[in-house]
């Protein structure tokens, strides 16, 4: 299950625009960015515990959401998935999972940490290649684009 987290409107403002700064700085011309963190937890549980790991764990009450499906409102746009290779060390995620043995009082099989870039109004080609250049290290991250 993956679980969505990211912040909330006018929390996000400065987040945003140092993305947008970056990418452009890679000269990617879009309208905007949006972007979130991604917790894959492998475990087979029910939907009200990793209800329960988004609401009470990883996302801050007042300036953040989060979500176990398609983040809401955004269409229309790509979204990159950015994950550290398998071979490669995930200490957030390693974190996490202890945490989630803490609040559940058992560990899932894995937890791996990712973030997903969402951008309006660019050509997939550019973006691939500015995601590239500005976003990962291809030695340990592995990414994918796709249309929302």
């Amino acid at each position: 299950m993956i679980i969505e987290v990211w912040t909330k409107g006018k929390y996000a403002a400065s987040e945003e625009a140092a993305l947008l700064a970056r990418l452009r700085a890679a000269g990617l011309k879009l309208g905007g960015v949006k972007l979130s963190r991604l917790y894959k937890v492998e475990a087979t549980w029910p939907g009200k515990d990793f209800e329960r790991l988004g609401a009470e764990l990883l996302a801050d009450k007042i300036t953040e959401s989060y979500t176990l499906s398609n983040r809401p409102g955004l269409k229309g746009l790509y979204r990159v998935e950015v994950w550290l290779k398998n071979s490669a060390t995930d200490v957030v995620g390693e974190s996490v999972k202890e945490a989630i043995h803490d609040l559940l009082g058992r560990s899932p099989a894995a937890v791996r940490f990712g973030r997903a870039y969402y951008a309006f109004r660019t050509e997939e080609k550019k973006l691939r290649a500015a995601v590239a250049k500005t976003l990962v290290n291809e030695t340990v991250n592995v990414f994918g684009i796709k249309k929302i």
